[in-house]
């Protein structure tokens, strides 16, 4: 046994000696070889300089559009989180660029033309486009944040508004090769496109409200022919025709092409070649086209914003009756009433813009269309007031000022017309829920029994005084119950409107204009309503500096705008009697057959 051990170990030991004198050789040679050979150095490339790899959009699943469903009294309460759509290094990056910006354009010593290379050293003109064409990939919410500080320029915010727009659709509408062939000129900023979608109002019953036309001529080239309200001389023209009698297509016609000519305000087009926008679809082209909306509201915004900026420049260092001027509580108040409508389309415009970039597939024609009629018709309100303080001793600046306003209020489009459209869509919506119920109210001897059964849902809704069931206060901070309720209460409101409108009108509802007009104006100050709140909540909760006062504001606004609501729709439920809509339609009737006041003089007699 200890022989066979001894043995073992010994031919063990030797195999051992015998590996280790075969792996040590092997070893040698192979770092011989190593250190014979050439060494090839690791080339190292900065990938973050190569602009190959396109932003990543973080979007949630597509929801029901919001405001449409406020019509029928069904709230989306997630929504109440206010949206935050960048992140920290896209928030870093956008607030170099705006700070870069707004050195030059809060700089009075600056011409435009230096303004104007500031916009193009900041990739301004190239913002929407992908970064691969050495754009920014600009999102909306970004969009509102540089049209802020460019807007200090009337004139370029206009111009860079327009061209976004264009540039969103020629991007959706054009093929590859069209979009190639242009887009380095377009993004250079030496020619912008200008949207010509407005026309004059048809002057007889014959003509149509639609009358710029495109055609196909003997060689395959689209012919425009027809006016728009439009008063760039040159660049690009994105223009809407009409193709086959009621189809509307879109055209960019190129710079200098024939046929153009320019008098006044207005753009006149005979047979001028144009590219046609094919690729994109009406929803496509109808939901780009509504962002000069959003971006109206922007410019009115600041407009007002600067109109504050003058009126305490030149309240503070003055005094009235021995007093500071500064101290009297009129003035005061203007300037507070100014500083919650500028609050609250803020608010508006950012959750819409939060909306549209943070969901897949928005509709929020709606909600773009609400923010561009609340500042337009409160900021031009505000605007006078403001101005009434210092329009002697600042007459020019006031009346520019004024000018500026009045234009981005009535841009193309009147605001009639826009609550119209916001009306006619909210009814819509609607109408598609509440058709069978619609049907039965207006049918009543046929369906008793749920006439009875509608009479006892509706008896709060008759008081004034709905049940509030939505529990919104849920979802905001704890010190905004009261006005999260006062907020529920105009939400409930509104399918009441609805169905008191719908079951009075039936399919005529489209022409009760007035009634429309005030279903419209609820509906867009509920929008506000949500997004005060929500931007209050959320800036109190984070502690965002002077969030208090945030607070405040949109406690204020919601109490202002609750009582406003409720008369609206209380005008509503009225009909066109007690609310006197019937004998205005009968005096501005007279007054338009007549072509005159109608009314005698004060000093007029029958007898001496």
């Amino acid at each position: 046994m200890n022989i066979a051990r001894q043995i073992c170990v010994a031919h063990h030991s030797s195999v051992g000696r015998l590996l280790h004198r075969k792996f040590r050789i092997s070893s040698v040679k192979y770092d011989s070889t190593q250190t014979s050979q050439p060494q090839v150095q690791e080339e190292k490339f900065d990938f973050e300089d190569l602009n190959v790899v396109e932003r990543i959009e973080r979007r949630k699943p597509k929801i029901q559009p919001f405001m449409k469903d406020v019509f029928v009294s069904i709230f989306n309460r997630e929504l109440l989180a206010y949206p935050e759509i960048l992140n920290k290094d896209e928030m870093q990056a956008l607030d170099m660029r705006v700070e870069a910006l707004d050195r030059v354009f809060s700089n009075p010593q600056k011409t435009p033309e230096e303004r104007r290379k500031a916009l193009i050293a900041a990739k301004m003109f190239a913002a929407p486009v992908s970064i691969t064409r050495n754009g920014l990939a600009m999102n909306c919410t970004e969009s509102l944040r540089y049209l802020e500080v460019i807007a200090s320029d009337f004139e370029l915010g206009q111009e860079i508004s327009d061209h976004w727009v264009g540039l969103d659709a020629l991007s959706v509408g054009l093929t590859q090769e069209q979009y190639n062939g242009i887009i380095d000129d377009l993004t250079s900023g030496n020619n912008t496109i200008a949207l010509c979608i407005k026309e004059k109002v048809a002057e007889r019953i014959s003509q149509a409200d639609f009358r710029t036309t495109a055609e196909l001529d003997g060689q395959g080239v689209w012919r425009v022919t027809g006016e728009k309200i439009c008063d760039r001389k040159d660049g690009y023209k994105l223009v809407l025709c009409a193709v086959d009698g009621s189809k509307i297509k879109a055209l960019l016609v190129h710079p200098n092409s024939s046929g153009v000519t320019i008098e006044g305000p207005f753009t006149t087009f005979m047979k001028t070649p144009a590219t046609p926008i094919e690729l994109a679809s009406d929803n496509q082209l109808a939901q780009i086209l509504s962002l000069s909306r959003l971006h109206a509201a922007v410019l009115c915004r600041s407009r007002l914003k600067r109109a504050i900026h003058s009126v305490v420049e030149y309240v503070r260092p003055r005094a009235f009756a021995g007093k500071p001027l500064s101290e009297l509580s009129s003035i005061r108040a203007i300037i507070g009433e100014a500083l919650l409508d500028i609050y609250a389309c803020e608010s508006a415009e950012y959750f819409t813009a939060g909306l549209l970039d943070g969901y897949m597939e928005p509709d929020i024609e709606l909600e773009i269309a609400m923010c561009r009629n609340f500042m337009a018709k409160h900021g031009l309100s505000k605007m006078m007031q403001l101005l009434a303080i210092p329009a002697l001793d600042k007459e020019e600046e006031c009346k520019h000022l004024l000018d500026d306003m009045r234009h981005l209020a009535t841009r193309g489009e009147s605001l009639d017309s826009i609550n119209s459209f916001i009306a006619l869509n909210g009814i819509h919506h609607a109408g598609k829920l509440m058709a069978d119920e619609i049907k039965k109210i207006r049918n009543p001897l046929m369906n008793p029994s749920f006439i009875f059964k509608k009479v006892m849902a509706n008896r709060k809704q008759e008081k004034d005084d709905p049940k509030l069931d939505l529990y919104l206060a849920e979802h905001l901070h704890p010190s905004l119950k009261q006005p999260s309720e006062q907020l529920e209460y105009c939400v409930l409101r509104m399918r009441y409107a609805c169905e008191t409108l719908m079951s009075r009108h039936g399919v005529e509802v489209a022409t009760a204009y007035t009634e429309l007009s005030r279903l419209a104006e609820a509906a867009t100050e509920i929008l506000m309503m949500t997004a005060v709140l929500s931007r209050a909540s959320r800036s109190y909760c984070i502690g965002v500096r002077n969030a208090e006062m945030e607070m405040k504001l949109a406690a204020c606004f919601v109490e202002k705008t609750k009582n406003r609501v409720k008369k609206l729709i209380l005008d509503i439920d009225d009909g066109e009697f007690l609310n006197l809509d019937h004998f205005k339609v009968q005096f501005g009737k007279k007054v338009l057959d007549t072509n005159s006041l109608v009314v005698e003089r004060p000093t007029a007699r029958v007898f001496w």
